[in-house]
């Protein structure tokens, strides 16, 4: 299996210079011949700024800051790339500028969400292939799906005040309830 390889550079943008502030910084990230360009916000004078080493070299005021904000750049970029790698799916530039601004991707939505995407479809065909009936069903089991998560979350946050270290389930607690309570 041939492995690619991402390349992240930062491009000063010279055409862009505003007096007070100095030219923009770029961020591009190379993938399979594919490019994504994006600002940082950062700024700087064009004298400052060293494109083989991709620092800001000592002049500049704020150069530790800037240094160290594109470094962490760097790292969320390279962090998205190693996340979509162990998917082991077919990555696409706009994949790993996707997982970097913290974008969703439509395979990472929970289940309430999922379902609400499905109600919407479903929506559009009342009258033509289901019937009202069919999709109100479908909206009342959304519903309880919803109520279960936030209970048993809500019984998470219960056990971890209580100091409670097991699993806590909804079964676990009516039946702890059942019998030291009811009984």
């Amino acid at each position: 299996m041939l492995t690619q390889k991402i390349n992240i550079r930062f491009i000063l943008n010279r055409i862009r210079i505003r007096e007070a502030k100095g030219a923009p910084l770029y961020c591009r990230i190379t993938y399979k011949s594919r490019r994504n360009q994006f600002s940082t916000d950062q700024f700087l004078n064009p004298k400052n700024w060293n494109s083989k080493q991709q620092l800001v070299k000592p002049p500049e005021p704020d150069r530790n800051n800037i240094n160290t904000q594109l470094s962490l750049i760097k790292i969320k970029i390279n962090k998205a790339f190693l996340l979509l790698q162990v998917k082991e799916e077919e990555i696409t530039i706009e994949d790993i500028y996707s997982l970097y601004i913290g974008k969703k991707t439509q395979k990472q939505y929970n289940v309430i969400e999922y379902f609400d995407v499905y109600l919407n479809r479903l929506k559009t065909l009342i009258g033509i292939d289901i019937k009202q009936v069919t999709w109100n069903k479908f909206d009342y089991v959304k519903t309880d799906a919803k109520n279960f998560i936030k209970y048993n979350s809500y019984l998470k946050e219960i056990a971890e005040i209580i100091g409670i270290e097991k699993n806590l389930t909804t079964h676990m607690a009516r039946r702890t309830f059942a019998s030291t309570v009811l009984l």
